[in-house]
């Protein structure tokens, strides 16, 4: 089974157990949907608590029959990153859309699943950037002591015999904070750690029984991620505005202003 599952605590021993979890989500899940070239995409959303997600896609065609697409797991990431420019690919048929971009105008690449693509006005994708909140579902994870390079990389470029899927990476940071999140609907134990990957601050989520070490801040955190993300508009942007941030400097605020001649 796909071993995305078990990054947000949910263990699917085969087929059946896939197929009933999806279509637990299909008859729980908050329905939104999407036109598409003549057919239409079909979301359940269905929210566990704590930011956990099972996401089903139907796929219904021009004659109105429609199928079984995709069910994946997710989780809302808390922070925010900016991204751009950007690009959009998606498989209809598979329920499934990809955005490839860089972060803050920089060269720092992120390739990620798009999570609530039928939540979404069409007036988004017209956007020069996106709002996107960040989360990698770690496969494995591991605490080490000692202070190391920060790694950024593509998994098919670094391991690729375990790569998966392409918005597979390997990362490794520093431990800036982390909390533990209980999973509500299997009782597993999680934890939510936030990174310094040296050129992005990265949300991650691992499961506890696939994390090697002791998490202390400041530690140096190895990892192999799914990445995944949802894209916040205009309103769900206003929502999150909890007035200012004094921690911030001056230089955080300038740094994101460019001059066009």
């Amino acid at each position: 089974m796909d071993a995305t599952f078990a990054t947000i605590g949910i263990e699917l021993a085969n087929d059946n157990a896939f197929n009933a979890l999806a279509t637990q989500a299909g008859d729980q899940g908050e329905a939104t949907l999407l036109p598409r070239r003549g057919a239409v995409l079909h979301g359940r959303c269905w929210k566990l608590g704590g930011g956990l997600e099972v996401w089903t896609m139907l796929y219904e065609n021009g004659t109105g029959e429609t199928s079984y697409a995709d069910c994946r797991p997710a989780f809302r990431a808390r922070y925010t990153q900016h991204i751009s420019p950007w690009a959009l690919t998606e498989y209809d048929e598979d329920g499934e859309a990809v955005i490839h971009g860089y972060c803050d105008n920089s060269e720092t690449e992120v390739l990620f699943e798009l999570q609530n693509l039928t939540e979404l006005p069409a007036a988004t994708f017209s956007a020069p950037f996106l709002n996107v909140s960040l989360c990698g579902l770690a496969y494995c994870a591991r605490v080490s002591p000692n202070a190391k390079d920060f790694v950024w990389q593509p998994l098919e470029k670094t391991a690729p015999e375990r790569a998966t899927h392409e918005n597979d990476w390997t990362l490794r940071g520093s431990i800036l904070a982390f909390k533990p999140l209980l999973n509500p609907l299997s009782g597993s134990e999680l934890y939510w750690i936030y990174l310094d990957l040296g050129t992005l601050r990265l949300e991650i989520l691992v499961n506890r029984r696939a994390l090697r070490g002791k998490l202390r801040v400041g530690a140096t955190l190895s990892a192999e991620v799914w990445l995944q993300g949802h894209i916040l508009d205009d309103y769900a942007m206003s929502l999150r505005y909890e007035g200012v941030d004094f921690t911030a400097t001056a230089a955080d605020f300038w740094r994101h202003l460019k001059r066009v001649n």
